[in-house]
């Protein structure tokens, strides 16, 4: 009765502990990039009922390791509410797990529970800005070996950068109807099928790395085929494969890539049978001090939850005034103020924000602006780098990314500038996290000050801005930037005042 009160203890302090943090979870679970999540916890417990036979006869619990564990889970539970990164708070609910199985059982027992522990670390959903750099250099690559295909068989084509031209038709690889947005569930599906058919460590092992090299060719060969059927059926029937039907042709392609691979490797090696975890000799009684463990677990875990509630809930939220009174002419700018729709702002989670188009009198130039303020950021909501929405929407292509320095005569403040293009456009585009006295360009060190501010000086507080211009036909990007820089340093001095320091 009391193993049962116990177990019941740490999974109820789990829930109240992490109660605001599965909202989040659930929704990026419900995208179509992460809705193979959803199996992935059935999976883990699948697995590890599978493996149950494997487990020692001795248990032995690994108390060290386990507060050990559980200590790591909540420094990145602090540090993820501290930053508001949701990746580090869903990556502490893990390291539970992973506690609580070396109370229970111990380190003896991960012969049986490694596989399933594996398994259920893909219910994490990595951070969109990860994501989106992974898979934009993967789409680069796979962009690349499928020009090398339809050259093979004498199609015509033309690759710049994601774009590919096949004359009769252009496709753009991006991340909405790429087949690599596959990758991670197949990185899933080869762990999975190395433990289901491999028995060989070495084997499963080359079963995993040959996941990412699967994606990207079955990529590379959905590409070729729409070429393919664009010479030689219709335009048509290409657009309707490309968009429509080829995700699932090529994760099935992966599959079949993956099992014939999973043959070769027991033809070459066999299969043995795994075998019970070994327990050392001796004399064991019941492992004594489980339970009182368990419910010092659920004590620490209730402690983090009172620790969050006191030192990351106070905030201090300093005043200022609102952007509804922010001034449309400065210098030669002209600008008219855009309000977007609820359902934009809901996705947006700032307080307040600033979005509008600016025109220069002299150059007749559009200068497009938006910056968002928060006054107090959290996982749920907070300022994050614009390069994951960018390329998100609008068939846009990351071509540069690169920091300028602040210019002692010109732009007063230091920005990240990006170059972004899709077939006949190129978008150039400035953005700083500005937050607290600091002019940031960095995604990882705007964290880093995030989660010292928060505890060291309990405020949150900041903004995103962006500033972007489309440019003309022939501009050099120089041109652009100089035309964006002196609109900076006019804007920069307006906007001082509405985001406090």
């Amino acid at each position: 009765m009391a193993a049962i009160l116990s177990f019941v203890s740490v999974l109820a302090a789990w829930v109240v502990l992490y109660w605001d943090s599965f909202p989040p979870l659930i929704r990026r679970w419900n995208t179509d990039d992460y809705s193979y999540c959803w199996l992935v916890v059935p999976l883990a417990v699948y697995v590890a009922w599978q493996r149950r036979e494997l487990l020692p006869k001795i248990i032995t619990p690994s108390s060290r390791s386990a507060y050990g564990a559980l200590l790591l889970a909540g420094l990145l539970y602090f540090l993820g509410k501290a930053s508001a990164v949701d990746a580090l708070v869903f990556i502490s609910m893990w390291f539970c797990v992973l506690a609580l199985v070396l109370f229970v059982y111990g380190w003896r027992s991960m012969k049986a529970f490694f596989f399933p522990l594996l398994v259920l670390a893909f219910a994490v959903p990595p951070p969109p800005f990860i994501n989106r750099t992974l898979t934009f250099k993967l789409r680069l690559i796979s962009s690349d070996i499928s020009v090398r295909i339809m050259q093979f068989f004498d199609i015509p084509v033309f690759r710049e950068g994601n774009v590919i031209d096949l004359g009769v038709i252009q496709l753009h690889v991006v991340d909405a109807c790429s087949g690599l947005r596959y990758v991670f569930p197949t990185i899933l599906l080869g762990i999975l099928m190395g433990y289901w058919f491999n028995s060989r460590i070495w084997q499963r092992i080359l079963i995993a790395l040959a996941t990412v090299p699967t994606a990207i060719f079955a990529n590379a060969l959905r590409i070729a085929m729409v070429g393919y059927l664009a010479r030689n059926v219709s335009v048509e029937t290409a657009e309707n494969f490309f968009h429509d039907a080829s995700g699932i042709v090529i994760y099935l392609l992966s599959i079949v890539l993956l099992a014939l691979c999973s043959l070769f490797l027991n033809f070459l090696g066999g299969r043995k049978e795994e075998q019970r975890a070994e327990s050392p000799k001796g004399f064991y009684a019941q492992p004594a001090g489980r339970v009182v463990h368990l419910f010092l677990m659920a004590a620490v875990l209730g402690l983090y939850f009172a620790a969050n509630s006191f030192f990351l809930s106070e905030r201090v939220i300093p005043k200022r005034p609102s952007f509804d009174n922010f001034p449309l002419t400065f210098g030669h700018y002209e600008g008219k103020r855009d309000f977007y729709s609820d359902n934009i702002l809901e996705s947006l989670g700032s307080d307040d924000y600033f979005a509008g188009v600016f025109r220069d009198s002299d150059s007749g130039r559009n200068v497009l602006v938006l910056v968002t303020y928060y006054d107090y950021q959290e996982p749920q909501r907070a300022a994050h780098n614009p390069v994951s929405c960018l390329l998100g929407g609008g068939g846009w292509s990351l071509s540069s990314s690169r920091d300028l320095p602040a210019e002692p005569d010109g732009r007063p403040i230091k920005v990240r500038r990006l170059l972004l293009d899709k077939p006949g456009e190129r978008l150039l585009a400035f953005y700083w996290f500005q937050q607290r006295g600091r002019v940031i360009t960095d995604e990882y060190m705007n964290k880093f000050y995030l989660a010292l501010d928060s505890i060291t000086r309990r405020r949150t507080d900041g903004a995103l801005v962006r500033v972007e211009m489309l440019l003309n036909d022939g501009e050099t990007i120089e041109h652009g930037q100089t035309v964006l820089d002196n609109f900076i340093k006019n804007f920069s001095s307006e906007l001082k005042p509405y985001i406090p320091e």
